[in-house]
């Protein structure tokens, strides 16, 4: 089974290529290092709720949609 930091990382990685923006582009107007990003990507397991907040609203994707999302990812309901 996947971790939820993985299915979020990777949905986040989704949102930015669906963006056609780079690492480093999605980074930049952030104001967050690329790396930071990355690792966002990869596992956002220790990724803050504030930050999340933020990179979704840059994205302009709403939490519970994100979320719903997440949940169809690891195929449960309990979400």
């Amino acid at each position: 089974m996947v971790t939820n930091g993985t299915l979020i990382g990777k949905e986040l990685k989704s949102l930015r290529v669906k963006r056609n923006l780079s690492l480093e582009q999605a980074s930049q107007k952030l104001s967050i290092h690329f790396n930071t990003l990355s690792k966002y990507e990869k596992d956002a397991s220790d990724l803050k709720l504030g930050m999340l907040e933020k990179i979704l609203n840059f994205y302009q994707i709403n939490e519970l949609i994100f979320f719903k999302i997440i949940c169809e990812y690891n195929h449960t309901n309990k979400c």
